[in-house]
This record gives C-alpha cells, sequence and structure tokens, in this order.
C-alpha cells in the first residue's frame, strides 16, 4: 500500500486492491528489526510437505553450497503417498568440470547437512539446459510440469 501502487486494472480501476488499498502480489516478505522488508518467496512457489511449509528459495541456497552447482532450483511435485503433499525436488545444471561426477547422493547430503529432515530433497534431476523466462530467471513453473510429467511417464505418479 503506498504511492508507489498501482490504482487498478485496466479498464476497472481499483480493481486487483482490497478495500483498505492494498495490491496482493503473491510475495512472502518479512521485516527486520530495523523495519526494512525483504522478499523470501513467492506463495506459488511454496512447497507443502505434508503440512510443512517450505520455502523454495531457502533449498536453492542451500543447493548452490555445493561446489558442484552452477544452476538450481526447488519445486514441489506431488507426493505419491500423501494425496494434497509434496516431496521437493531439486534441478539442478552442474559446472562442466563436475559433470559425470556428482551424485544424487552428493546434493542430498549437502542438503541434509543445511536443511531441516523434510525440507531435504526426495528426487534429484540433473540437466545439462535449465528453461528461463523472458526476464532471465529460472522457469519455476515450465521445470515443475516438466518433473510432473516425466515422473508420470516412468509410472511414479498418476
Amino acid at each position: 500500500r503506498g504511492p508507489q501502487v498501482m490504482k487498478g486494472f485496466w479498464p476497472e480501476p481499483g480493481s486487483g486492491l482490497t478495500e483498505g488499498g492494498w495490491l496482493h502480489t503473491g510475495d512472502l516478505a518479512y521485516m527486520d528489526e530495523d523495519g526494512y522488508f525483504f522478499i523470501q518467496d513467492r506463495t506459488k512457489d511454496m512447497i507443502n510437505v505434508s503440512g510443512l511449509k517450505v520455502y523454495s528459495t531457502s533449498v536453492d541456497e542451500v543447493l548452490f553450497k555445493h561446489p558442484g552447482v552452477l544452476m538450481a532450483v526447488a519445486v514441489g511435485v506431488p507426493d505419491p503417498n500423501i494425496p494434497g503433499s509434496e516431496r521437493v525436488m531439486a534441478i539442478v545444471r552442474l559446472r562442466d568440470e563436475y559433470k559425470g561426477k556428482v551424485t544424487a547422493e552428493d546434493i542430498i547430503n549437502t542438503c541434509k547437512e543445511h536443511l531441516p529432515r523434510y525440507a531435504v530433497p526426495k528426487y534429484v534431476d540433473f540437466k545439462d539446459d535449465l528453461p528461463m523466462t523472458v526476464t532471465e530467471k529460472l522457469f519455476k513453473k515450465e521445470m515443475r510440469d516438466e518433473a510432473v510429467e516425466r515422473m508420470k511417464t516412468r509410472g511414479e505418479l498418476k
């Protein structure tokens, strides 16, 4: 809410805003003790692991602690055993000098050192190319959709 917030969606001024003039962006943020706000994640990227919320960016940060990781994202994929729940999947592009040397177990072990058990990826998918948006950000939705399709093809999901 403030002077920088748009006035609504054209052609309906005010649409998309709450009664108090707030714009819901879907960003998850926190305020520090000095009053500064920090964007933590997006609501749509939150991973629901058996009712526990996992910030995908928290997992992303840990993935980059492994020296072989060039690019990586964490996404939620359906848990085949618990309807409505997800499992964490890491999608990783390795640095050229690490290709063929780093295993899924290596990535998972790095995550185990820094994340709570429920946030550790259950799957690791290595890819040579990761899709990007027009703004040069990793395209999480596309990667998640592709991962779910691959799991269905392998019979891991219905």
